[in-house]
Order: C-alpha cells, then sequence, then structure tokens
C-alpha cells in the first residue's frame, strides 16, 4: 500500500501522482527526526548520570550482590535506550538524504520531459522510461522504510517509559 493512502497524503490526479507527495513526506520525516533529535538531547543526560550512578553502585563495597546485579543490568539497558535512540535517529537522517535523492530524480525527469515537450519530442525514450520506473522502485522503497520507521518510533515510545 502506498504512503499517501496509509496517511491520507494528497495526490490529486493520476498525471500528478505522487509529485507533491515527496514534499510531504520530506516535511514529515523533518518534524520526525526534529521530535527524535529533541528526545534524545533530552534524554542523553539524565541516562549519562543514571549510568554513572550505575557504576557508583557496581563499585561501592556497601552493593549487596544483587544490587550490583540490578545496577549492571540496569546500566546494560540504558545504554540499550540510547543506542536505540540513536540509532533510530541515524536511520531518519539516512531516510531523509534518500527522500531528498527521489526528490530530485523526480524534478530531473520532469525537466527531461519538459525539454522533450519544448524540442517536439513526442516519443519517450527508453531512459526515461526506466529512470521513471527507477523513481517509482524508489518511491516504494521509501514507503516501506517510512512505515518500518513510523513502527520503530511507536516502539520508542515505549521506550522512553522505562527512561522517564
Amino acid at each position: 500500500m502506498h504512503l499517501h493512502i496509509l496517511y491520507g497524503l494528497s495526490c490529486p490526479t493520476q498525471s500528478a501522482r505522487c509529485e507533491n507527495i515527496m514534499d510531504e513526506i520530506l516535511e514529515i520525516l523533518r518534524k520526525t527526526a526534529s521530535r527524535t533529535q529533541k528526545t534524545f538531547d533530552e534524554s542523553k543526560d539524565p541516562s549519562f548520570k543514571r549510568i554513572e550512578n550505575f557504576d557508583k553502585a557496581l563499585k561501592s563495597e556497601k552493593s549487596t550482590e544483587a544490587q550490583k546485579v540490578q545496577a549492571s543490568l540496569l546500566k546494560t539497558l540504558e545504554y540499550d535506550r540510547l543506542e536505540r535512540l540513536s540509532s533510530q535517529l541515524s536511520l531518519l537522517y539516512i531516510l531523509q538524504m534518500f527522500a531528498f535523492k527521489v526528490k530530485i530524480l523526480q524534478i530531473s525527469i520532469a525537466n527531461l520531459r519538459e525539454q522533450m515537450q519544448k524540442s517536439e519530442l513526442l516519443e519517450k525514450t527508453k531512459e526515461i522510461e526506466d529512470a521513471k520506473n527507477d523513481v517509482e522502485k524508489l518511491k516504494i522503497l521509501l514507503e516501506a522504510q517510512y512505515e518500518l520507521i513510523r513502527q520503530i518510533g511507536e516502539g520508542r515510545k515505549e521506550d522512553l517509559f522505562y527512561i522517564s
């Protein structure tokens, strides 16, 4: 299923199908990356303070063996949460770059079509059709990757419960 159908994004006509969808996807990705970056930045310092406290508990002679095991597990979980947020952020930035490249390809193809029309070439060349097909495949891949990122984001919300 296409992203514009899933999220109610506009795609008014078949010929203009999804020309603006990339702008919408880029904006959604920008907002999501911004929120994720803010969440990561806000949770980084408190997480490192908790990790530092766990280290103190691990090194303390007053801590029982059970407390040390618990501190070790909580320290590992804290590192895992930070790593997950960092990975999600990296994936979002990669997805933004990918979406931007797809948008550039779309613009290039549109410019080629416009030049062909101006030069009165009515037949589309195989290279342009191949490029169009490649862009369509990239869009489908982008939509699938965005869906995966969205699912990861939902999982992140559950992780944030543990951080707070």
